[in-house]
């Protein structure tokens, strides 16, 4: 069936399980089987991109995340203040093309309530799911390069996607960042998690209890998907993790995951903050020579309504470009506050020492953000009043 028609009895059983409607556009395609009918999975990536028009009274100066963070990433705001210019003239003179006209559509085009009811419709319309052996499962072993993540809409639109809640820290954010005192999860030496990423494949392992997905960019990391039915921990035993706890199923030769006991984060750069109630919605398929992957985001505390992305991966097949980028082990001192001394003992740094980590702070960003602030009310950097203080109101 191609995605242009709708199917008839799944699509009414899959729209009967926990529908809500949150304002997002109509698309051909059925709920319940997503995929079927795909000739490419560029296709199915083209569908949520959208012809956006600059608007003259954005607060956000129709400016990307990339243009966000790329035009401001070497101190330039610094660098104006000491030559006399105002906050307010700088970030006048920050002024995007709105993506050149093309923007990712971020709302969920599903209309489940949450991750829960979006699951449990996939698993009734896949009948409880196929049961694999070695032999019939699909074959997806190999070097994979591509990206999945966050998609790169206009800010406007991220700030229209984050809870009221929330705004104030993306503000913030984003504040910061104008300013040059960016922070994201790498930078730290620490997983990029699901904003940024750190949501990859590299390798893709399977056998009929679980499906592995593992990458090394920027620090290693890897998902253990399990498609035995096993479940979820119970929550005493659900710490919080980079990348969540998975499980899976088999829709015929279509892996369908959900993820949650995710860590909050944010991804930097522009992209939104997400709380630790995230759980993500997942379904892969090869279509062609392509990993296509739709993935959707729950979080009701950080963003105003679902959201949702598209990822596209290719096996590898140049070895020279294997050589260039072979795979690593790369694991950075997540805590950074140990150390070899010059006689080559392990020692950590203390409290009292300017290079101590705290462990325990479960928001570094915002004590970064909050630090640079205070720094302003004593002189040590220039004042800069908020960008939101220069226009009109964002919708």
């Amino acid at each position: 069936m191609a995605p242009g028609i709708r199917g008839g009895a799944v699509l009414v059983a899959g729209l009967l399980l926990s529908l809500v409607a949150w304002g997002q556009a109509e698309y051909d395609f059925d709920p319940a089987d997503p995929f079927e009918g795909l000739a490419s999975a560029t296709e199915w990536r083209d569908m949520f991109r959208t012809d956006v028009k600059v608007d003259p009274n954005d607060p956000f100066h129709n400016l990307s995340p990339r243009d966000w963070w790329g035009n401001t990433w070497h101190g330039e705001w610094r660098s104006a203040a000491a030559r006399g210019t105002t906050f307010e003239e700088f970030y006048a003179a920050l002024q995007g093309d709105a993506n050149g006209g093309r923007s990712v559509d971020i709302r969920s085009p599903y209309r489940y309530a949450s991750a829960q009811a979006h699951w449990n419709a996939w698993l009734a319309a896949a009948d409880g799911g196929a049961v694999h052996t070695r032999e019939t499962l699909p074959d997806w072993s190999g070097d994979w390069s591509g990206g999945a993540g966050l998609p790169d809409a206009l800010i406007r639109e991220y700030w229209n996607g984050v809870s009221e809640e929330y705004r104030p820290r993306y503000e913030q954010m984003l504040q910061a960042e104008l300013e040059g005192r960016h922070w994201w999860p790498a930078d730290e030496c620490l997983p990029n998690g699901f904003a940024r990423s750190g949501w990859s494949i590299r390798y893709f392992m399977a056998d009929p209890s679980m499906a592995l997905l593992a990458f090394d960019r920027p620090v290693t990391v890897a998902r253990y998907i399990f498609t035995d039915g096993r479940g979820f921990l119970d929550e005493a035993r659900a710490i919080p993790q980079w990348m969540g706890e998975s499980q899976g199923f088999w829709d015929d030769d279509e892996l369908v995951v959900w993820t949650r006991s995710i860590l909050p984060k944010s991804g930097g750069h522009g992209v939104p903050e997400y709380s630790d109630q995230l759980e993500i919605i997942e379904r892969y398929a090869m279509i062609g020579d392509q990993m296509l992957v739709d993935i959707t985001f729950y979080d009701a505390a950080a963003f105003a309504y679902p959201w949702h992305s598209v990822g596209m991966f290719t096996r590898n097949t140049d070895r020279e470009d294997w050589a260039r980028q072979p795979p690593t082990v790369n694991e950075c001192v997540s805590t950074n506050n140990v150390h070899h001394n010059e006689l080559g003992l392990i020692e950590e740094f203390g409290p009292e020492d300017p290079q101590w980590r705290d462990l325990f702070d479960s928001h570094p960003w915002r004590t970064v953000f909050e630090r640079a602030e205070q720094a302003k009310e004593r002189g040590l950097l220039p004042a800069a009043p908020s960008f939101l203080s220069f226009g009109p109101a964002p919708r």
